[in-house]
This record gives structure tokens, sequence and C-alpha cells, in this order.
């Protein structure tokens, strides 16, 4: 196995710096401690972190959770497939 690019480990570390998870020296803060509690991409455990601050966690909850689970929400048959891609369109443009 290879070990990974020296820039993407760079844009890691920039990444978990400006969201308050590393500090100067490299090493986790008070903030990325909790962050690491989560199984999540690093910007959706900062915001479920900084939910709490804000009285909003169930909200985030529930967003952080859509976000994660990607386009695997929308169940689609085999034999319906024509109703399930008119129900996913209603479904974004609003209509009902």
């Amino acid at each position: 196995m290879d070990p990974p690019p020296a820039d993407a480990i760079t844009k890691a570390m920039e990444i978990l710096y400006n969201l308050g998870a590393l500090n100067g020296h490299g090493k986790l803060t008070k903030v990325g401690r909790r962050m690491v509690e989560f199984p999540l991409d690093p910007m959706l455990s900062k915001m479920i972190v900084a939910s709490e601050k804000y009285k909003c966690f169930d909200e985030i909850i529930s967003i952080a959770a859509m976000l994660s689970v990607g386009n695997s929400i929308f169940y689609c048959p085999k034999d319906k497939q024509v109703h399930a891609d008119n129900a996913r369109m209603n479904f974004h443009t609003g209509d009902v």
C-alpha cells in the first residue's frame, strides 16, 4: 500500500485547522476531540458539535443524517421505475 500524497495530507490538515480541530502545532483541540466521536466527514462533525451552541441539535442531526447517506434514501423498485422517477421529480420540485 502506498502512502497518501503529501499534498493530500497538507490539505486535510488545513481543513482540520480551519474547522478548529487542530491547533497551530497540529495537535487535536478540545473541539477536535469532540469531533472524532462522530464517524462522519469532519465538516459534518463540526456542524454537530457547533449545533449545541446554537440550540438546534435535533435539526442538525437530521440534516447530517440526510447528507451522510447520499442518494441511497430513494428506493426505486425495478417494476415501478417510472412511478418512482415521477415521485422523485415531484419531491425535488415541491409539487404534491
